[in-house]
């Protein structure tokens, strides 16, 4: 009987092992991003809850993430009146009137996007893709890399659900001139490469794309799913291959791309040459719609599908600019003084 029941034990310890050794590999992500700051504000029509994420890793690129959504969402007033500093010292509801944010790990990637929600079902997205591997955002291109997928494959998959989306949601509104019109931008090239990749908890490839409508403010940024996780090439998701900084060519079309929303620091634009500083202060200017009466300027933004000149050189002014943008000229001018470009 004593026999019986060490076998019994030795056969549980066998089935048990493996489990334990996979749970002891497996690490524990449960308060990976967590509540910065938050607060609830009560009016005469709702609550209003704002919730300000972190992501606790002490990595130096992590941690230029954790500052930049604390700028952005925190101190900043970047999309209203009032940013939620101003309003907690002043007694109003912050403009925004809320943040909320989701988040997922697959494999070593972790895609945090915020979004931030205002009146008529508006919402606008920030999508922070890090690597916790190497300890940094990555780019779009490097994520796309990750998964195995071109840009080509995506912007025509994008482009697709772009699509779709618009003829589900119009489809009840007559055809005419404006829904045309609408249908056109809503397809364009432009508007397909302008989505903003990341992996849900399902892992899925969802993007944040804008789609066209018939109603209301014309247009709305949403979530959409691209690609199912059988359909991603890559399989497994590792980006512990990507280099500790980003490449500068991807760094500085990161720069351009994202010159609205993310407040750059020192080390995103560290290395940057004479050229490459130029390129980046008028890419905040180009992002605003500002033409350029210089040729060389004008060709060079012309490449991008995000640039839409739509200012005269003569009429722009920095007032058009919000803080973030502000900011980033900034620091792009203090590093070409000090570098004497």
């Amino acid at each position: 009987m004593k026999k019986l029941i060490s076998l019994f034990l030795a056969a549980a310890l066998l089935l048990t092992a493996p489990a334990a050794a996979l749970a002891e590999q497996a690490p524990d992500y449960t308060d990976l991003v967590t509540d910065a700051f938050s607060y609830a504000f009560d009016d005469e029509w709702s609550t209003y809850d704002y919730h300000v994420p972190k992501i606790n890793r002490d990595e130096a690129g992590i941690q230029a993430v954790n500052a930049d959504i604390w700028a952005k969402y925190y101190e900043d007033e970047l999309w209203g009146e009032y940013g939620a500093l101003t309003a907690l010292e002043q007694g109003y509801s912050s403009e925004p009137y809320s943040i909320s944010y989701q988040w997922a790990v697959n494999g070593d990637l972790l895609s945090l996007v915020v979004a931030s929600h205002f009146d008529a079902d508006y919402n606008s997205y920030v999508i922070y893709n890090v690597s916790l591997s190497v300890g940094r955002r990555i780019t779009d291109g490097e994520l796309l890399d990750v998964l195995g997928i071109s840009r080509e494959d995506f912007a025509a998959q994008a482009g697709q659900v772009l699509a779709d989306t618009f003829e589900e949601q119009c489809s009840f509104f007559p055809e005419d001139e404006f829904k045309a019109e609408q249908r056109a931008a809503n397809n364009s090239a432009a508007n397909a490469q302008a989505v903003k990749p990341y992996l849900d908890e399902n892992g899925q490839l969802c993007v944040i794309g804008t789609v066209y409508a018939l109603a209301g403010a014309g247009q709305y940024d949403q979530p959409l799913t691209v690609l199912g996780p059988e359909q991603i090439p890559a399989g497994t998701v590792s980006t512990a291959g990507l280099p500790a900084e980003a490449p500068e060519d991807d760094r500085l079309a990161y720069f351009l791309e994202n010159c609205d929303t993310v407040r750059f620091t020192r080390q995103d634009i560290e290395g940057f040459d004479e050229q490459m500083c130029e390129y980046a202060r008028n890419g905040v200017y180009a992002r605003a719609g500002r033409k350029f009466l210089s040729p060389e300027l004008q060709e060079y933004f012309s490449q991008f599908s995000w640039y839409n000149p739509t200012i005269e050189a003569a009429d722009f002014s920095d007032n058009m600019l919000n803080s973030i943008q502000t900011a980033n000229v900034a620091l792009v001018l203090a590093y070409e003084q000090e570098h004497g470009y």
